[in-house]
Parts: C-alpha cells; structure tokens; sequence
C-alpha cells in the first residue's frame, strides 16, 4: 500500500475513532495550531503504517483534538481507557506543564519539554532550535574557532537564539565580541549595515547569525564586502530546501546543525514518495513530519527497560532520565546544496 493511502486509510480512522485503541494521541488539530498538528500527524501515520505494513506493530490508534481545553486533565482521563497502554502529545507547552500536577496512569510521550523534572511516566521530546546549538559549538571548535561574533535583527526569535548561542559558548571557553544588531530599516537597508559592521578592523574568526531569516540576503553581502570571508554559522531554519537551486546559490559557505530528513534525504526513500503525493504549498511542513515519524519510534520504546539510540529523521535520539535527547547532524552549503560534515559531535545538553 503507498504512503498516501496508508495517510487517506490513517485521516480516515481520525474522523471515525470508534475502536478501543491502545495508544492515544492528543493534539490540537484545530485553531491556531492545526497546521502544524496536522504535520505532526502526518508524519506520525506514516512511520505508523510502515510499520504496520513490516508487521513491527499491532497497536492501534485514537487520535484527541486538544485545541479547546484549557486544562486537560478531563481530556486526560477521557483518553485514558482500560486498553490504553501509551499517550502520545500533548504538544501545547501549557498542556505539557499540567501532566505533571496529575500524571495519567500510563507512559505519556509529551511533544514539548516544559523543564527538566524528572517522571516515572511522562517523557520529554521537543523540537527545540537550542538543541542546535551545542554541536554548532562543538562544530566551531573542531575548526580551531575562538573569537565569534553574533549578528542579529532586534526580534523576541533572534534574541532567544542570541542567549541561546552565548549561554553555550562562554561555558566552552570562547570569546565573544560585541553583538551586532542589523538593520534592514537604515539607509540603503540591510547593505548598508553590513558595510558598518565591516568598516572597522575585523577580529572576528566567524560570525554566528542569530536571525536565520536574514541569511538568504546577509551572506551574498557578507562574502561580497570581504577580502577574506569568515565562515558564518546559523540555525537551520537558514536553509530552505525547497528554495531552488540557483536561489539556495546565495546560502554559499553557510554551516548549520539540523535535520538529517532535511540534510540527507537520500536515507529515507519515503521522502520522495511524500513530496510527489502532495501538493507545492504543503512542502513546508517537513521539519515537523520528521518530528511526528519519530515521534512515534520514539513512542516504542517508551515501555521497553533497554532504551538504544534511534537513527531519527531529526538527528540521534536517546531516551535519558524522562528526556529524549535529540542531536542534528551538521552541514556546509556547497554550491546551493546541503552538504554534510562528518563531526565528532556528541550529544546535545
């Protein structure tokens, strides 16, 4: 059976959720929210059928839309049948926080990390930009990096990544220069600021580009007012792969730690089956398919005593202590192209 009617057969027992399911899965599948839970679905039904159709399972599923409860505990115990052995969601971090004042009586799989408390039954998985972060460092290290310097629009995403970075690398022993906040609003916008970041003498061995949103019209500049380019690092959200080739041009020379579904697709044949069976402006929703297929390898070893790491789509994951650490794999783009780097990373913190 093709993976797009394993989803239709999947999207079909959602609306039809009448059997006694073992698994319960909660997320808000309608308001501001649904597109990306619609993802995470997605993504979760087709490693769910794989795995069904190599006879890897014989659980069953019962899908909850979490969308309108602001606390979920009643949802919690409507989901929580006799049959049910595992929880998968919630992913609203409000509902994340509320499982730990009243932890259900199975495993429970939640889609956000809340803190670092410790359960016996509730475990952590987050798509986190932060867990970039640590092997992006380790990545500069290995390259014989000390002096960095932050680039930065003055945003709530930018400075989040801008602590985010900092935190990690003054703990390693690097030297951070002054942060430099860009300005697409001065005169002559973006190319402008950047000719006044590059006025001065230059010290900086690299810059870490902490609006990755800015990276497709930072780095032609960077590169062009330069004699001698440093390298710029930056979160994955900098490469878009479905960007073309002559566009993904100007990313030249970028590195960032991501996703290995998104980095090196020629692992998982499905990848290709999924982009031929849906339409252009759905193609967006990668990053969190990826999470929503490993969601649920995650979720079989929830109950297993041995916990072996996972060879995911978004990086290698390990079960530790109520948390599933997550590290990307990192990349260099080459003439347009993600192209992998082989690290000596280790786990991210």
């Amino acid at each position: 059976m093709s993976w797009t009617r394993y989803l239709a057969l999947g999207v079909f027992c959602l609306a039809n959720s009448v059997y006694a399911a073992n698994i319960s899965v909660l997320l808000p599948l309608t308001g501001p929210s649904a597109k990306a839970s619609e993802s995470i679905r997605d993504g979760l039904l087709a490693a769910y059928y794989q795995a069904i159709n190599q006879q890897k399972t014989s659980d069953t599923l019962s899908f909850y839309d979490t969308a309108s409860y602001q606390d979920i505990t009643p949802l919690l115990e409507t989901a929580t049948t006799p049959e049910t052995r595992l929880i998968i969601g919630p992913l609203l971090k409000e509902h994340v926080s509320q499982l730990f004042y009243n932890p259900p009586n199975v495993p429970v799989l939640a889609l956000n990390r809340v803190n670092t408390a410790n359960s016996s039954s509730i475990w952590q998985f987050a798509l986190a930009p932060e867990e970039e972060i640590w092997p992006i460092v380790q990545l500069m290290q290995q390259r014989g990096i000390k002096k960095v310097q932050i680039l930065m629009q003055n945003d709530a995403n930018s400075e989040r990544l801008r602590q985010g970075f900092e935190q990690v690398w003054l703990a390693e022993g690097g030297e951070l220069l002054p942060t430099y906040t860009l300005s697409a609003s001065a005169k002559d916008g973006l190319t402008a600021s950047i000719k006044l970041l590059l006025a001065g003498p230059q010290t900086a061995q690299a810059f870490y580009l902490a609006s990755p949103q800015l990276s497709m019209y930072a780095l032609p500049l960077l590169n062009f007012y330069q004699r001698s380019p440093v390298p710029v690092f930056s979160a994955s959200q900098s490469y878009d792969a479905e960007k073309s080739l002559l566009e993904r041009q100007d990313l030249n020379g970028l590195h960032f730690c991501g996703l290995p579904w998104i980095i090196n697709p020629e692992q998982w044949t499905i990848n290709q089956t999924i982009q031929d069976g849906t339409s252009p402006e759905s193609n967006n929703y990668d990053r969190l398919f990826a999470f929503g297929s490993d969601a649920w390898m995650v979720s079989q070893q929830i109950n297993s005593l041995k916990k072996t790491p996972i060879n995911g789509r978004t990086g290698s994951l390990l079960l530790v202590d109520g948390q599933v650490h997550r590290t990307p794999v990192c990349a260099e783009v080459i003439h347009g192209k993600a192209t992998l780097i082989k690290t000596e990373t280790g786990a991210s913190r």
